[in-house]
């Protein structure tokens, strides 16, 4: 069975599989020997969030730059499909703060310029906001074997352009919703048999269909000038797996896997046609999507470090397939 053939369940069962190895097998083994994190260096792979969180009174900021390009997509069946050439730079800076020794806060900020087949959004615009609030519900053990677990309430606000973009498509840089989003996360450092670490994190997600977002005009949505309506879009489901490899003091290699699952989404509203008002009542099928995004990580100190690597999509359905370049610079202070 191929990667781009792993639907959304296999992946949680694979993460799950991996939580059950590691609980069950690894850690009694690294508890039965001493060992220490001095000079481990990580800072976390490209995707999954961090579990553990921020040491009080510690900030940890790390601004990304990223490339996105789509050139296809998949269909209903999961097939991939040709589609036109679409592309955006993204910069998107996190910034967690420990509030006290298990609460960290973290706020994400993004901004955007888009192009497609030669045309351009009009500048560089801001994206939605995310903020998170975490809780760590149980602290790792000094070497890493005992696993931290948290739990987190992430709320996403609308601050990006996602409807009245006039003429060009590309001024869209949101998606309009107001989204809540529960997350349990888990984080396991096992050791090798050459003691150097791997650790590992996975993130499961889940958001309840949001309240209906009112739309006008040209949309994000391929609404045409002068709708009057709105969307109502789905549940969320959602599901990483991250691992990063420690090979020495300065260089990690890290890896994601990622899935996603939103349930359909309803358009209804009203639009000018060649007859005066004509209704719109368009149903949206539920999407999927399937990623990895492999990395390396470089650190200058155990306060700085890069990482580079690529986030690519391997399947889905209903949803468009991406390539996507980043790097980011994570700095404690």
């Amino acid at each position: 069975m191929t990667l781009s053939a792993l639907s959304f369940h296999r992946v949680a069962a694979l993460a799950l599989a991996l939580a059950a190895v590691s609980l069950g097998l690894f850690a009694p083994h690294a508890a039965a020997q001493a060992r220490s994190l001095d000079g481990v260096n990580f800072t976390g792979p490209l995707v999954t969030a961090n579990p553990a969180g921020v040491p009080r009174g510690h900030w940890y900021i790390e601004p990304y730059l990223v490339r996105v390009d789509s050139d296809a997509g998949y269909d209903a069946n999961g097939r991939r499909q040709r589609s036109s050439d679409s592309g955006a730079w993204l910069t998107v800076v996190p910034i967690a703060y420990g509030m006290g020794e298990r609460v960290t806060a973290q706020v994400n900020l993004s901004a955007a310029r888009a192009d497609a087949a030669g045309a351009r959004s009009g500048a560089v615009r801001a994206g939605d906001t995310t903020a998170r609030l975490q809780y760590l519900l149980q602290a790792p053990s000094a070497d890493g074997t005992r696993p931290a677990i948290s739990v987190a309430l992430l709320q996403r606000f609308a601050t990006g352009s996602y409807d009245r973009i006039g003429g060009n498509p590309l001024n869209a840089q949101g998606d309009g919703v107001q989204r809540t989003t529960f997350a349990l996360g888990v984080q396991q450092v096992l050791w090798m048999p050459n003691d150097r670490p791997l650790r590992w994190r996975g993130q499961l997600s889940a958001s309840p269909a949001p309240a209906r977002v009112a739309l006008h005009d040209s949309s994000v949505y391929g609404t045409d000038p002068g709708f009057r309506g709105s969307i109502a879009r789905g549940s969320l489901l959602g599901l990483s797996l991250g691992a990063e490899y420690s090979v020495n003091a300065r260089w990690v290699a890290a890896l994601d896997v990622t899935a996603s699952r939103e349930s359909d989404q309803h358009i209804t509203g009203y639009a000018p046609g060649s007859e005066g008002l004509r209704s719109i009542n368009q149903r949206r099928p539920s999407s999927s999507s399937v990623s990895v995004a492999p990395a390396i990580e470089y650190h200058f100190s155990p306060s700085l470090g890069l990482i580079a690597g690529v986030e690519f999509s391997v399947g889905g359905r209903n949803s468009g397939a991406f390539v996507s370049p980043q790097i980011a610079l994570g700095m404690f202070f």
